[in-house]
């Protein structure tokens, strides 16, 4: 009997796909690229002027999508157009935890897990309750606001907050204005609930389609009206805007292992009374993308993983239907994406309309990356194979290189520094662990070589077990880690990207293995400036 659609294969188990909101948890990672080796592509010097001749704070502008590929960037033609051909496409953009929450608590604080609080999705290692005790007035919402920015959410926030789509809550810390969508309808493309400035909305019913509740196209016309409404106040602004595609969607259920009373159907799966769908398109691109198929690097449905952990080691190959199913779900990702692109391309339209373009930081991005196959691994991220930590990660605006590529390694908590060095803001409360890459961005100097830390936290697997934790240290050109039952991985990423021969005993590399595990004793229990020392990264 063929499993059911959107079962997960595991230890050849069928297993029903979780939630969207406890996808997070899954293994998971984005088809694997070559690591990029050249330090700087020849690029254009023709930018949008740098801001320091105004003498005029830059308004900033983050738009992240929720587990997006890099690859996934080839459906964005409006991205390309006006952010990646304007501005540096970073080609070793890495998260030091390959899933929602600690991702996104590295990228707004500048700071490791292990500094910003953050380790896992859910309490009591991670998700909003801890983000909010060590967290949250230290990130890069306050500092901007404390600095005189206009300071906008719309969309995902840390996981669980309002959990379970609470309508009064205290506005976190931070903002000035608030569009935060309350968890788990967070992760439903009609149905959501926003709590906002003028009361909490709930915006459609899950399954009816209608075009005008789309969460991709409300909150791109809710950040369409802050840059209008900003072009009319003498202050900067500073606006994070995270859409949910192209993640997977949970069907809100009455029963089950998470009750909703505030379901709207009830049709949970009898194994595990949760349920996901992939992400829907808006109905106007419910037909791209018929005949596209899915790109099969050489580490898709490995034909030996006898020298990965345990845990991979144990996933059978994938069978016909299970490949049939990760090319649809491809599709639906990638046809989610295009509304996504549509409400960019409107976004910036309205700082050109309202003469602000010239003045502002755009950061278009993702959080973690995406496994659809890599190494057998059906869907997911979690684990540190190149596929789960590199991100799509572009900049543009004033004094910014256009059209250009950067090889260096950098890493989520990197952003951070980066906007506050645009903004003349230094943070309070906290030193970041993150270095800025301003000087990448506006004068095309390569940042020096160092290695980045990999982390993990406690996380489950769809049927329940526990993954296994790890930690390690990714260079520009290799990364190696280490398991909680000692296991370990490395790779050479220069001659072996998608990771398919593990050299961590290969006496070859035994001088590299040592180098990077002496810098993962240095990451591992760094803070702040230390975590930025001078290494000799091979």
């Amino acid at each position: 009997m063929q499993p059911p659609r959107g079962a997960i294969i595991i230890a050849g188990k069928t297993l029903v796909r979780v939630s969207a909101l406890l996808a997070c948890l899954m293994v998971v990672s984005i088809a694997g690229s070559a690591a990029a080796t050249s330090t700087q592509d020849p690029v254009s010097t023709k930018g949008r002027g740098d801001v320091s001749a105004t003498h005029k704070k830059p308004n900033i502008i983050v738009l992240q999508t929720d587990d997006e590929t890099v690859q996934d960037l080839a459906v964005m033609p409006g991205v390309k157009q006006l952010i990646q051909n304007n501005g540096v496409t970073f080609d070793q953009m890495i998260t030091p935890f390959a899933i929602c929450c600690p991702s996104r608590a590295a990228e707004m604080t500048g700071s490791y897990p292990h500094n910003n609080g953050v380790q896992a999705n859910f309490p009591p290692s991670g998700g909003y309750v801890p983000w909010e005790k060590k967290s949250g007035d230290k990130h890069i919402g306050k500092w901007l606001q404390d600095a005189g920015y206009h300071t906008v959410h719309i969309g995902k926030y840390i996981n669980g907050y309002a959990y379970g789509n609470r309508r009064h809550v205290p506005v976190p810390t931070g903002w000035s204005e608030w569009h935060g969508s309350t968890d788990p309808s967070t992760y439903q493309m009609w149905g959501y609930r926003l709590n906002e400035p003028n009361g909490s909305h709930k915006y459609g019913k899950f399954p009816i389609q209608n075009p005008a509740k789309y969460s991709t196209d409300v909150y791109g016309a809710k950040a369409v009206k802050v840059v209008k409404q900003q072009a009319k106040t003498p202050g900067p602004f500073y606006m994070q805007v995270a859409f949910l595609a192209p993640h997977v969607e949970t069907i809100p259920l009455k029963r089950g292992l998470i009750p909703q009373n505030w379901a709207d159907v009830d049709n949970p799966d009898p194994s595990t009374g949760i349920q996901t769908i992939p992400p829907r398109p808006a109905p106007r691109h419910r037909n791209f993308f018929n005949n596209m198929p899915l790109e099969q690097d050489p580490s898709f449905n490995e034909a030996d993983v006898s020298d990965k952990q345990s845990f991979v080691r144990n996933l059978p190959l994938l069978t016909d239907a299970q490949i049939a199913e990760l090319v649809e779900d491809n599709r639906q990702r990638r046809r989610s994406l295009l509304a996504v692109d549509e409400a960019i391309t409107a976004i910036i339209a309205a700082l050109k309309n309202t003469d602000q373009y010239r003045n502002t930081v755009i950061v278009m991005m993702g959080d973690n990356g995406y496994l659809l196959g890599q190494h057998r691994i059906s869907m997911g991220k979690y684990f540190p194979y190149e596929p789960a930590l590199r991100i799509p990660f572009i900049m543009s605006g004033p004094g910014i290189k256009a059209g250009a590529h950067a090889g260096d390694l950098v890493s989520l908590i990197d952003l951070a520094p980066t906007l506050l060095d645009f903004a003349g803001v230094k943070p309070t409360g906290r030193v970041p662990d993150g270095m800025s890459l301003r000087p990448v961005l506006t004068s095309g100097r390569s940042m020096r070589a160092r290695s980045v830390l990999l982390s993990s936290g406690p996380q489950k697997a769809p049927n329940g077990t526990n993954l296994p934790m790890f930690n390690g240290a990714r260079s520009p050109n290799y990364a190696w880690w280490r398991y909680e039952d000692g296991f370990e991985e490395m790779y050479d990423l220069r001659n072996d990207p998608y990771e398919l021969t593990n050299v961590a005993h290969d006496p070859a590399y035994a001088g590299i293995r040592t180098s990077l595990i002496a810098q993962w004793n240095k990451l591992k229990n760094c803070h702040g400036v230390t975590c930025r020392s001078r290494t000799v990264a091979p």
